[in-house]
Parts: C-alpha cells; sequence; structure tokens
C-alpha cells in the first residue's frame, strides 16, 4: 500500500475505543471513516463526541459505504469473537482488542480463519510498545544478557465484581481475559520458553485465584511469574542483568539500579506522555502492518494464541496441584 491515508472502520464505541481514536486524529497517517456498534444511539453520540462521520448500522454496511482499508474490533471482552469473527469475514487487516477470543479455543479459532484467508491481524497487547520497557531492556543489554526476569500480575478481582461491568463469563475466564496483559511479558522479554513448573489454587474463584509458575527459557534466563487475586498488589516487573536490574513498578514507571546500588529513572517517550501508554506506537505498528512496512513486537493471533496456552499452562487447569510442562 502507497503513502495515502489509511481509512480505517471502528467497531465499539467504548473507553479503549476512545483511547484509540485520540491516537488516530495526532497520528496523520490514518482516518476513521467508519464505525458501528451495537447500539447506535451510543455509536451516535460517540460519533458526535469525537467529530467523527456518522456511524452505521452493522458491520457490513459499514465496509460497503465507507469502504475501509482495515477493521479495529473495540468491543466488551465477552462479544470480541463474535464481532472479531464477523470482521475477519471481509478480508481486510483486522486489529483486535485483546482478548480476541476469550478462551483458547476460540482464540485458534480465528487464528485458522486468518491463517486461511491470509489475513494481516494484530491483537492489543499495548503493553510491548511502552517506551520505556524498551529503554529498561536496552539498558540490560547493554551490560550482557538477561538472566533473570520477576514479573507479578496481581489482579484485583473484588473491584471486577464490584464494578459491574463484566459478564460472568468474562470473569470465569479472566486469566485470559485480563492477566494475559502480564504473562504475555514473559514472552515478550524472556524469549522462547522451555520449561515451565507451576502452582494453583483456588480459594474462591472457580478457575483459581492464587498462581505461581518457575519458568525457564531457551536463551537461558530464569523467570518467576505470581499472581494473588484476593490480596493487595499491583503489576510489577524486575529484569536481573549482568551488574544491573531494572524494574517497572507499577508497569508504567521505570527505574534501573547500577553495581553501585545506585537508582536512575527511566523516563517515557512524549507519546506515552500523551496517551494512554503503548497506544500510539501500537497505531503505528498497525499502520505499518497494513502498509506491508516492517514490525516489530506485534503479537497476530497466532503471537496471542502462544500467550494465552501459557496462560492456561500457568493456571494448569488444575486447583491445588503442581504440574511440569517441557
Amino acid at each position: 500500500m502507497n503513502s495515502r491515508i489509511i481509512r480505517l472502520g471502528l467497531i465499539g464505541t467504548g473507553f479503549v475505543a476512545a483511547e484509540h481514536v485520540k491516537v488516530i486524529k495526532e497520528n496523520h497517517r490514518a482516518e476513521v471513516v467508519g464505525l458501528t456498534s451495537r447500539t447506535y444511539s451510543t455509536a451516535e453520540a460517540f460519533a458526535k463526541k469525537h467529530g467523527l462521520p456518522r456511524p452505521y448500522i452493522n458491520i457490513s454496511e459499514m465496509v460497503a459505504q465507507a469502504k475501509p482499508d482495515a477493521l479495529m474490533v473495540m468491543v466488551s471482552p465477552d462479544n470480541m469473537h463474535t464481532a472479531s469473527k464477523e470482521a475477519l469475514s471481509f478480508g481486510l487487516p483486522v486489529f483486535m482488542e485483546k482478548p480476541a477470543g476469550l478462551t483458547p479455543e476460540l482464540n485458534l479459532e480465528l487464528a485458522h480463519i486468518a491463517d486461511r484467508k491470509q489475513i494481516k491481524t494484530m491483537v492489543g497487547f499495548n503493553r510491548r510498545f511502552y517506551s520505556i520497557f524498551r529503554k529498561g531492556m536496552e539498558i540490560i543489554k547493554k551490560q550482557g544478557p538477561l538472566y533473570g526476569l520477576l514479573i507479578e500480575g496481581h489482579e484485583r478481582i473484588n473491584a471486577v465484581h464490584a464494578a459491574g461491568r463484566f459478564s460472568d463469563e468474562t470473569i470465569k475466564n479472566w486469566i485470559y481475559a485480563n492477566s494475559t496483559h502480564t504473562i504475555d511479558l514473559l514472552n515478550f522479554f524472556g524469549g522462547k520458553i522451555s520449561k515451565i513448573k507451576g502452582n494453583a489454587s483456588s480459594w474462591r474463584e472457580t478457575g483459581g485465584d492464587q498462581f505461581s509458575a518457575s519458568i525457564q527459557f531457551e536463551n537461558g534466563a530464569i523467570g518467576t511469574y505470581v499472581s494473588n487475586w484476593l490480596s493487595p498488589g499491583c503489576w510489577r516487573t524486575v529484569l536481573y542483568g549482568k551488574g544491573v536490574s531494572v524494574e517497572f513498578k507499577p508497569l508504567e514507571k521505570g527505574v534501573w539500579t547500577d553495581s553501585n546500588f545506585k537508582t536512575h529513572d527511566i523516563l517515557p517517550d512524549r507519546y506515552d506522555e500523551m496517551f494512554k501508554p503503548g497506544f500510539y506506537q501500537q497505531m503505528d505498528s498497525f499502520l505499518d502492518l497494513i502498509a506491508d512496512k516492517k514490525v516489530d513486537h506485534i503479537q497476530d493471533l497466532r503471537g496471542a494464541l502462544r500467550s494465552m496456552e501459557l496462560a492456561a499452562s500457568i493456571s494448569g487447569n488444575v486447583i491445588n496441584n503442581v504440574w511440569e510442562t517441557e
């Protein structure tokens, strides 16, 4: 595709869609030519608020009349599979918010469709595009290899229940619907996994609410994943290198410690300060994908499936048990 403006059709008009629209308007490489939502009045209000073209009744009408170059699916987790499957039916490149499917099986079905039709896809793991993550890895690599990785992916499940925004099915599959944000960082920072040993238990949630895993990566690094859902805690990542360590706590703030135990701040790029962190570079990468340019860090449906399968390995589908996979 040449350098002309890329035409995007939006499916979904919630909070995340609004954050994407802010980025699209700043990017100047793309424009929103249409949008649709399950409730037409909601789509109308969204279009008016953000200065967008009038909404369409459904995806088919939007594709036929607005003629987008690509589609972006940003609906609730339990509606993602249905909306994504329909979006893929048009053969256009598709960006899907995470999770594209609420279970590994649903994600696999979408991946088969994309493979069969040779459709370019991207799943929204925006934390892969944090500028401070890139800078943190550069600090580690400047000194030598990554020795170890700690990820704490604690979930505020009580607040999730209290919010009343999510269906029972979504909460039942919360490890796929939300925890894959932190689980995916195991793949992002550590690379391919050669061995995993995990523990899971349930004090209340049927799918488990206490998780830990010891991980060995093919590059020789070792990793630890911990997630406690019923206790106060936040998301945290620590990278261990040769005479240096890097910590992100919360994930949007970074510091690194040198061999003299002196700490230094890792400052984000301006776009991560202007917008929801990672969203600008994520959008730029999606536009590069559409334009057949080289892209890094993108998770397509197959990549998203690997992170969901890793989540399944960590949960083990067995409560109060221990397992190993190689």
